[in-house]
């Protein structure tokens, strides 16, 4: 057969990836490997296919093919590496990874996976560098176009509460001169900027300066000595209560030690790193690979996992993240987590909180179908609504109150209990998610190339 031959296979084969068909796509792979046995590209693409069908072994026998014909292919390298994670084998997984980070430093996906990876070895330190990678390669100096809009956009929302933080520093930095005038500027063209997502112009642009929405203060959150996370005496009655019922929901108050929580409060509140904003309307977040990861904040998922290990012991951390209600109701609509199990926490002092009994969540204590394939956060919210209008009864209400935690089946659905918060900078409702239980999403997936 000729290469146009070759290449239409090839391209066969691509459409039928596109389509969702890998079983045909796999046959057409294989018919072009046929014909060209020695051709690198296809037999990754094989690979790769053989992975999205479960295939592991298959897969790595066909990366190990690939790499002993290009010793440097990254992408046989990251997919070998990510085929032997879904085979269990977590150390053999982290140093495939660390070769494709030492082939290729700037591989975003190898530095965020090894964070988790290492983690769930209980290695802060290095879990801590491949998040520090991963921030960097987003919002520092090697910054490309991952981070995307939001070095470009903006909402009025989301200038308002970055021109209200630098109001806050400073009253507190030693240079806080400089912090009013970012102030101001942000103050300035959030009064000619929409309420929606819109790109900023280049003179908006301009005046923002070049590290808009980058981290321009980050508050230290060194590990506190001892625990982070508060002895407990009730741990044995939060287990049996969690394996109660037909599904897990439990809380409880005092979750971080006063240090702790004083420290993760400073973080939160000095450090620029709310730089998700277009998620959820009226909410500003963090991500563990674009700012969220401090070594506190590290020290206190691992710690977690560890009191709580007869629930979370066989569910390492898969990702973890800051919410911020920037309007006194700022809610967030009912949805599921991707995950085993979720534990929440809320870090603004119970007193901001205008409605005692209220503020907090509500876990519906009844579980989906087994068959519910989530999408995502917007497209289920109507059937979701639906499904709990039939099961209005069974459910889990937890009133605010700072350092109180609940822990659920991250399946359950859950959603704000009508938040109402004073005004004002500090009064910003915060909770942090923690979500246990790996899934491919979160790891990253093969792909042909």
């Amino acid at each position: 057969m000729s290469e146009a031959d070759l290449a239409a296979l090839a391209a066969t084969a691509q459409a039928h990836v596109d389509a969702g068909q890998l079983a045909d796509a796999q046959a057409a792979y294989r018919a072009a490997l046929a014909i060209a046995p020695d051709n690198a590209a296809i037999m990754h693409n094989l690979g790769a296919i053989a992975a999205m069908r479960g295939e592991y072994r298959d897969a790595i026998t066909l990366f190990d093919g690939v790499i002993g014909r290009e010793p440097r292919a990254v992408p046989a390298h990251y997919n070998r590496a990510l085929a032997i994670l879904s085979l269990g084998q977590r150390r053999a997984a982290i140093e495939g990874l660390s070769r494709v980070c030492a082939l290729k430093p700037e591989h975003y996906d190898a530095h965020r996976t090894l964070g988790f990876l290492w983690l769930a070895e209980s290695n802060r330190g290095r879990a801590l560098d491949h998040f520090a990678r991963t921030y960097e390669l987003r919002r520092g100096d090697d910054r490309s176009n991952l981070a995307g809009k939001s070095l470009t956009h903006a909402t009025r929302d989301k200038l308002c509460h970055d021109a209200a933080q630098f109001h806050f520093l400073a009253q507190r930095a030693r240079n806080g001169q400089r912090f009013t005038a970012l102030a101001r500027t942000h103050e300035n063209v959030a009064e000619e900027f929409p309420e929606t997502l819109e790109k900023l112009s280049d003179r908006q642009l301009g005046r923002l300066g070049d590290d808009y929405n980058c981290p321009i203060n980050l508050r230290a959150a060194p590990e506190v000595s001892g625990r982070a996370v508060s002895e407990r005496a009730d741990l044995d009655a939060l287990v049996r209560g969690f394996r109660a019922g037909k599904s897990g929901a439990v809380y409880c108050d005092n979750l971080l030690t006063p240090e702790a929580l004083a420290r993760l409060r400073a973080f939160l509140l000095e450090s620029t790193i709310w730089h998700d904003f277009s998620h959820i309307g009226g909410f500003v977040a963090s991500y563990l690979e674009d700012g969220l990861a401090c070594p506190l904040i590290l020290q206190i998922a691992d710690e977690i996992r560890g009191t709580f290990a007869e629930l979370l012991r066989d569910h390492p951390l898969s990702q973890a993240w800051a919410f911020k209600g920037l309007k006194p109701a700022s809610a967030i609509d009912v949805h599921a987590d991707d995950g085993a199990i979720s534990v929440n926490f809320w870090v603004t002092p119970k007193e901001a909180n205008l409605k005692p009994d209220r503020g907090g969540l509500v876990v519906s204590l009844v579980p989906p179908p087994a068959d519910w394939e989530m999408g995502d956060y917007k497209a289920d919210q109507k059937r979701i609504v639906v499904f709990l209008e039939q099961k209005p009864h069974d459910r889990l209400r937890v009133p605010y109150r700072d350092n109180r935690a609940v822990l659920f089946e991250s399946r359950l659905f859950h959603w704000s209990d009508t938040p109402e918060f004073a005004p004002g900078y500090e009064n910003h409702r915060i909770n942090l998610t923690f979500l246990y239980g790996r899934h491919g999403s979160q790891l990253g997936r093969p792909a042909v190339s």
